[in-house]
């Protein structure tokens, strides 16, 4: 089995996902969950006040709404720095909610 990690599979698993392959979906999430989950982390840590979200919770409710989405990244980069502002999207809004 190839490793998700390789820089040739990994754009790979995301065009496959994004055309629909629940596989590569699941095999995308599990190369990059490590990753995400520290990214959430730091978004936490950067937004602390009012926030009663944890990162593995922040990091999976990121991961549905890019789902969701539909969105084709063409690189990690660009998938990446989509997740983080998804994360920032979902700790503001449980902020104003809160309020």
């Amino acid at each position: 089995m190839p490793n998700p990690n390789d820089a040739h599979t990994l754009p790979a698993l995301m065009d496959a996902a994004a055309a629909g392959d629940a596989l590569a979906g699941s095999r995308l999430f599990e190369a990059l969950y490590h990753e995400l989950h520290r990214m959430a982390r730091r978004e936490l840590h950067a937004r602390a006040g009012g926030v009663t979200l944890g990162a593995t919770t922040l990091l999976h409710e990121t991961w549905l709404s890019l789902s969701r989405r539909g969105v084709v990244f063409p690189d990690r980069g660009r998938f990446f720095a989509y997740a983080a502002r998804a994360m920032r999207g979902l700790i503001i809004d449980q902020i104003r909610a809160r309020r």
